[in-house]
């Protein structure tokens, strides 16, 4: 360019004008010569005069750029690209009589085309005598070509340094003639090793390698001892930040024709993650094959691929027997279209959770298993079959159904007995509580235990003193405890409650646990009350009785004259005395009905008594006192119709109706049938005082046709 740009100065004025004059024929073949120079270099040449702004090309500008070969310096500003003008700007300004040359690149579009074109501008300015320039000379050459490839050349660049960081590789070379070792930066990066310490001796690596790995190293790298056209090798480098890494290095050998090593190109890649991936991968073969589980494996045609011993311990065939058969051989037949949608599942990647099923061993047995069933991936991540964990559940269900059944039977009993079971941890003041708690306290299941504050807050007031009392000797005293206590429920009602348990103390004798049991007692109390109340009227009924027995005896010895009619008369009165208070005491004295009473002492008073007798009137229940009184009364209205009345022959009846009202009772008893009436008795016996002692109202008629006798008791 150079010679270009002296003898451009040749064809030139010095105003910047053409040398128009026929040139010499030398001077001709020198310009034809310097033409194709030009456009085989794709280079301009340009001369612009500062003063008159008027710039000369020379005559490929057109055919270059697109621009006249003459012309107004501003016709060249707008052709450059608007975001590179102030590149050119900048540097036409730093022109000066101390530096005159510059250089600059920057793009034009082309006018005609509209193609951007880079140029390199390159050159000089003149000054005359006082220091101001007065012209620029240079030479433009377009560059596209040039820089395309460098921006190539850069991309490349970056995108093997982006898949050398990637996959964590780097380049290296050994040249053998001067034995001098050069490495790419990404791999003194992953060696851990900077340029500095880096002195591109083939020993330059020896000092990362791992000692027990040195050896090896030392006789790889050594290539020019190497039969081999290719070397590879696995490494250990113990790197200051990262610690120990595995390394691969594989290299190519060059030789000449005869053999001799020249050169050797190699890359060395970062494998730790694979080695700790075959590492973890060996470990969990070695789980696989050493554990108790059945491990299975299929394809995505559901064939088993892989077996372990535990599969062969669980299910009895051994591994070379069912390799390669369909995975529905330990299925049973009707569960084939559920695991077959598991199956689908695992294929489109989705795990499944341990779920129990049923699998089917060699001898035909259908065991209980739990399964979980996972995706097998290829390094691509694609699903390329299914892994199968299965645990022989068969004793564990045996067991939980064992418990259930057991739990059950607990349920019911305590259901049964109204009791449920608590354990109340005394250290951390928790209680829990079995689902009968709840309804013992009349409490909703769904909301929390309550505290032992609030169980006490349940307490009858003028109890909860004396509870809390009871229960602290036991927590001080350990072992058996028993603390009974009536509640309130939320709903009002009162129920009385026995907590029977045990307290668990540690070693240094505080009390950790009181566990147990709380029953509804409610029916026991009531019954223990009853027990009481009728303790008390059994009291008052024998003195009651021995009374009576006492006026009976009286009575009876004054109206009879013979030891043999007495006896008679005073044992059936006695009779109907018991037989009353055995009807009272099956009912435990609560009342006895009226019906129940009359057919006790009647029915053996006749041999048919629905014929005999005619019963009409309410259901009454008879207090304790008037139905033992009711009782004598009946006999003796009995007694008398069977000896002198209607009882007394074949077709005599007797009528028994009554009524109720304002808290008596009205019973009118009626004989027909009987022997005719003729008179009326003058003769008044025990049984006629008895019944007019026993009732508050009586009254009698004795019609030819019968006795008619009308009573009146107190309910």
């Amino acid at each position: 360019m150079a010679g270009c740009f002296a003898w451009s100065a040749q064809i030139m004025n010095r105003n910047g004008a053409s040398n128009l004059s026929p040139p010499d024929e030398p001077d001709a073949n020198a310009r034809e010569l310097l033409d194709r120079a030009l456009i085989t270099g794709k280079m301009m040449l340009y001369s612009c005069e500062v003063a008159t702004g008027f710039t000369v090309r020379s005559n490929n500008s057109v055919r270059l750029l697109g621009v006249a070969s003459e012309g107004p310096t501003e016709d060249w500003s707008r052709i450059i690209l608007n975001e590179d003008l102030p590149y050119f700007e900048n540097a036409v300004k730093s022109i000066t009589a101390q530096d005159p040359v510059f250089e600059v690149e920057y793009r034009v579009r082309h006018p005609v085309t509209g193609i951007a074109l880079w140029i390199l501008d390159r050159g000089e300015g003149e000054f005359d005598a006082d220091g101001q320039r007065i012209r620029v000379r240079g030479a433009i050459v377009e560059i596209s070509g040039r820089v395309r490839a460098e921006t190539q050349m850069r991309e490349t660049t970056r995108l093997h340094s982006v898949a050398f960081e990637a996959a964590r590789m780097g380049a290296w070379h050994l040249d053998v003639r001067s034995n001098r070792l050069t490495s790419s930066d990404e791999l003194l990066a992953l060696l851990g090793l900077s340029r500095e310490q880096f002195d591109e001796t083939p020993e330059a690596f020896d000092s990362v390698v791992h000692p027990d790995d040195l050896g090896a190293w030392t006789k790889s790298r050594n290539i020019s001892l190497n039969p081999e056209k290719n070397v590879e090798i696995e490494f250990r480098v113990v790197l200051p930040k990262s610690g120990i890494r595995w390394f691969l290095s594989r290299a190519e050998i060059i030789r000449r024709s005869d053999g001799i090593v020249l050169e050797c190109y190699g890359v060395m890649i970062d494998i730790s993650e694979r080695k700790i991936a075959e590492e973890a991968a060996a470990r969990l073969a070695a789980i696989v094959t050493s554990s108790d589980d059945a491990i299975i494996s299929s394809n995505l045609s559901n064939i088993i691929t892989s077996w372990n011993h535990g599969a062969e311990r669980l299910l009895g065939y051994r591994a070379e027997e069912i390799t390669g058969q369909p995975v529905y051989r330990i299925i049973p037949e009707e569960l084939w279209d559920g695991e077959q949608k598991n199956l689908d599942l695992v294929s489109n990647g989705e795990p499944i959770a341990a779920y129990e099923s049923r699998r089917r061993h060699q001898n035909g047995r259908i065991l209980d298993m739990s399964l979980s069933i996972s995706p097998i991936r290829n390094n691509a991540g694609k699903v390329v079959g299914a892994s199968t964990i299965a645990l022989d559940i068969t004793a564990r269900l045996r067991d939980a159904e064992i418990h259930r059944e057991s739990d059950a039977r607990l349920r019911q009993a305590l259901a049964a007995a109204k009791a449920g079971a608590f354990d109340y941890d005394l250290v951390n003041q928790e209680i829990r509580w079995s689902p009968e708690m709840f309804a013992l306290y009349g409490l909703d299941p769904e909301k929390a235990v309550p505290s032992f504050d609030a169980i006490m807050a349940q307490t009858v007031p003028e109890h909860e003193q004396r509870v809390r009392s009871e229960f602290a000797l036991a927590l001080s005293q350990g072992g058996q405890f028993a603390l009974e206590f009536p509640i309130i429920r939320p709903d009002g009602a009162e129920i009385w409650t026995a907590m029977t348990g045990y307290i668990k103390k540690d070693a240094l004798g505080r009390a950790t646990n009181a566990r147990g049991i709380d029953q509804d007692i409610s029916e026991r109390k009531d019954w223990e009350r009853r027990q009481a109340l009728l303790l008390r009227e059994l009291s008052h009924r024998v003195k009651n009785s021995m009374a009576v027995i006492q006026s009976v005896t009286r009575q009876t010895l004054r109206t009879t004259n013979d030891p043999k009619s007495f006896a008679e008369a005073f044992e059936g009165r006695i009779r109907s005395l018991a037989a009353s208070h055995t009807l009272l005491t099956d009912v435990d004295w609560r009342g006895v009905r009226l019906t129940d009473l009359i057919k006790l002492q009647t029915s053996g008073m006749a041999d048919d008594f629905e014929r005999r007798f005619s019963l009409r009137g309410p259901e009454v229940l008879l207090p304790a006192e008037t139905a033992t009184q009711l009782g004598l009364v009946l006999h003796e209205l009995g007694t008398n119709a069977a000896k002198y009345g209607a009882l007394s022959l074949p077709g005599g009846k007797v009528s028994i109706t009554w009524k109720k009202g304002h808290g008596k009772l009205r019973l009118t008893w009626r004989e027909r049938g009987g022997p005719s009436i003729l008179e009326y008795p003058t003769r008044q016996g025990f049984g006629t005082a008895l019944i007019n002692s026993s009732v508050v109202d009586v009254k009698r008629r004795f019609d030819p046709a019968g006795l008619t006798c009308r009573l009146a008791l107190v309910l």
